[in-house]
């Protein structure tokens, strides 16, 4: 089947490239094929070169280009919201041409557990037999075969192509993060979203929204969504009615469902009990009471688990059962990772926000028997408001910390030292200041002891640092394995080659 650009959107006068069918879109000049249409989106670092790549785009063969603004070359088309719409086209172009069952889109938003909750989601539809596919921060696929991300939410043509092609390949579901740039720049739209969830938000992206009040509303978009038929909203967030007000004032009127470790709610969690080995705790439904059994450790990871075990569930899967699966789950790389060493546990964990380095440490807290160590750093070229932040929740979390490099990027590590040592009172705190992360590493691995809890905090799936601009080979959990190897063998030997 063929589709015209008319057939997507109508314009008044149309041009003759508009009633001729073409290739899809492209958002890069250089990949530019014969018979696509290019989107020139204004450069936000160096506007003056879009003129530049609409005309590389037209020399390849372009069927036409259309941009936000005037470009002053033809053919051409301006559409000043196109950003918004590009999702929904290709979707449309590629339904049009290779038609296929979609799979239905199962969202998450908030600063932390995104990542945890769409991995869950999809680990649980796994286990009940249906292929998920799974899109965010540690990877996109269908599990387990995953590939790399570059963004938590990809731009709008290729996740409408990722989408296409899980589809293509029997996914039946897809459990994707949604994140606040993705939602404020449109990067979703064109996704028929069936149930969305929302965590929690903290202090992140700062940078980029300037108030957590531009933050949440970023945020609420999810549940704006005409497609949208249940909101699950945990209720003790901050931030919550602002997220149950967004899908009240959505004229789909999707059903709204609460979950909660602290009050009474849709899905209530009571009689926590943390174990080295994970948690059991009570959930309370309108269904009845089930007893969980979690291998997951943390406070907060009970609530991922709880808003998984919703989505799920609304899916169109028996709560029973789901329950029954949960001891089989993983949860997402990097994300409260364990590695054991005899009675040392060492955590690998993404928490680079205060309120997410603060909630590892309460929750970890509760399993120590003797020390608890945080170590950590803060990126580079990000909010600089937050390096002293983060050094406060580790000094105050834990009984040792450990201030290190995280991504410098292009930065000055000795200035993003300085930053998170800024108006800190480090009086009757144990800390140490080791600016390789891989010496700080081995540092803790040597000198903690039976009992200890290690967490090693910022970086979690991540495999490299970014020094200078240039990206190093680089992952925690291998640092913390060659580390304990090192030790247990005496020698280097247990290193990988540098």
């Amino acid at each position: 089947m063929s589709i015209t650009f008319q057939d997507l959107y109508a314009v008044q006068d149309s041009a003759e490239w508009m009633r001729q069918s073409f290739q899809g879109f492209e958002l890069d000049s250089r990949k530019v094929k014969l018979g696509q249409i290019f989107i020139a989106l204004t450069s936000l670092s160096q506007p003056e070169k879009t003129v530049e790549y609409a005309k590389k785009a037209l020399s390849l063969g372009a069927l036409a280009v259309i941009s936000e603004q005037d470009l002053g070359i033809s053919p051409a088309l301006v559409v000043t919201n196109v950003r918004h719409l590009m999702g929904g086209w290709q979707k449309r172009y590629l339904q049009a041409t290779q038609p296929v069952q979609a799979a239905r889109i199962l969202a998450v938003t908030g600063t932390n557990g995104k990542t945890t909750i769409s991995r869950l989601v999809a680990e649980l539809l796994m286990l009940q037999g249906k292929p998920c596919a799974v899109m965010g921060t540690t990877g996109n696929g269908i599990l387990p075969n995953l590939e790399a991300s570059s963004h938590t939410t990809l731009d709008a043509l290729q996740l409408q192509n990722a989408l296409h092609g899980y589809a293509q390949a029997g996914a039946e579901f897809a459990s994707i993060e949604a994140s606040s740039h993705g939602l404020e720049q449109g990067r979703l739209n064109g996704c028929d979203i069936e149930i969305a969830a929302y965590s929690n938000l903290s202090r992140d992206h700062l940078d980029y929204h300037g108030t957590l009040e531009a933050y949440a509303e970023a945020k609420s978009r999810l549940f704006k969504f005409e497609s949208l038929k249940v909101a699950i909203i945990n209720l003790d967030d901050a931030h919550a009615q602002v997220m149950i007000e967004a899908a009240q004032a959505n004229l789909a009127q999707p059903k709204i469902l609460t979950y909660s470790l602290s009050q009474v709610a849709d899905y209530q969690v009571q009689d926590i009990q943390y174990r080295i080995s994970g948690a059991e705790f009570k959930l309370i439904t309108a269904q009845g009471t089930f007893t969980v059994h979690s291998p997951l450790l943390g406070h907060f990871n009970v609530e991922n688990l709880v808003a998984s075990l919703v989505v799920a569930e609304q899916a169109g899967f028996d709560l029973a059962n789901l329950i029954e699966t949960v001891p089989n789950l993983k949860g997402a790389p990097g994300r409260m990772q364990v590695l054991r060493d005899g009675e040392r546990l060492f955590v690998v964990d993404y928490a680079h926000t205060p309120d997410a380095l603060t909630q590892v440490l309460v929750t970890l807290k509760r399993h120590v028997n003797n020390k608890l160590w945080a170590v950590f750093g803060c990126g580079g070229d990000r909010d600089r408001g937050k390096r002293p932040l983060m050094a406060q929740a580790a000094l105050n979390g834990s009984d040792i910390a450990i201030l290190t490099s995280d991504n410098p990027r292009t930065e000055n590590p000795e200035q993003i030292f300085a930053d998170m040592k800024q108006g800190i009172d480090f009086a009757g705190k144990t800390y140490q200041e080791i600016h390789d992360r891989r010496e700080a590493i081995k540092f803790v691995v040597k000198h903690a002891q039976a009992g200890d809890i290690v967490v090693i905090a910022g970086k979690g799936h991540e495999n490299y640092q970014e020094i200078d601009g240039v990206r190093h080979w680089f992952d925690d959990v291998v640092e913390v394995q060659a580390a304990i190897d090192a030790q247990h063998c005496n020698s280097d030997s247990a290193y990988p080659a540098q």
